[in-house]
């Protein structure tokens, strides 16, 4: 875990979809709806999903990791 949160740009978003389904919509936002089902998610950490869309994977871990704040 980081100052900012549990969700670091390393782990596989398959990981994070698993562990804090909470941030679902948002990475639906981020990567589209085609990322929550797709079988390679397991395979594809977040750093490399968000380069491939053109994000800064570590903005993205903030606002996900915010999203866990508020719960």
């Amino acid at each position: 875990m980081t100052r900012e949160g549990p969700i670091r740009p390393e782990m596989f978003l398959g990981d994070i979809l698993r562990r804090y389904p909470s941030v679902r919509e948002k990475v639906k936002e981020f990567f589209g709806a085609e990322c929550l089902q797709c079988k390679s998610n397991r395979l594809e950490t977040i750093h490399y999903t968000s380069w491939h869309k053109g994000l800064d994977p570590k903005q993205v871990c903030r606002e996900l990791n915010s999203l866990l704040k508020e719960k």
